[in-house]
């Protein structure tokens, strides 16, 4: 029951994300209103980075090439940008996080153990087991929708109704 529950919120916050950026235009999506604001475009390359990293920690998917370019576009240590060619497109983006919503859900959905330690050892130290890093990650893009919120009210855009409350 708990896999369930947890597959619930992740998949509440990923539609939340998308409803965010749904009425965005390609060209608004890196706009900032100040340096090193984390604008739409970096906030999704994040998540995705995210999603890729957790498909190889459930053995879903090996890393390839494609996370380190991940990593360096959109990693905790990057810098946003608002050069558009510097970043993926939304469309793009959308894509690959539709597809790899599936797959973490259906990975999930396949565990045997939520309690399976974190393969991870960094990762260990703050999120001992599988199931403490689903939850972070339920948190982390909500914190990332947050942000997407503000983002929108900074650029005078309407507020989008939580998934939550519908």
């Amino acid at each position: 029951m708990m896999s369930e529950t947890l597959i619930w919120s992740l998949e509440k916050a990923r539609q939340q994300t998308f409803s965010l950026v749904e009425d965005l235009r390609e060209d608004q999506m890196c706009l900032r209103t100040a340096a090193g604001e984390n604008h739409p475009t970096w906030i999704l390359g994040h998540l995705l980075l995210g999603d890729t990293y957790l498909l190889s920690m459930l053995k879903v998917k090996e890393l390839s090439d494609e996370f380190s370019v991940l990593l360096s576009k959109y990693g905790p240590d990057s810098r946003p940008t608002s050069v558009l060619e510097n970043h993926d497109s939304k469309q793009v983006l959308v894509e690959k996080l539709t597809e790899t919503g599936i797959l973490r859900i259906d990975a999930i959905r396949a565990l045997d153990d939520l309690d399976e330690p974190t393969p991870d050892e960094t990762l260990a130290q703050t999120q001992p087991t599988i199931g403490h890093h689903l939850h972070i990650l339920v948190f982390h893009e909500g914190h990332h929708c947050g942000q997407l919120s503000s983002w929108r009210k900074a650029h005078g855009l309407s507020s989008v109704r939580g998934i939550f409350a519908s």
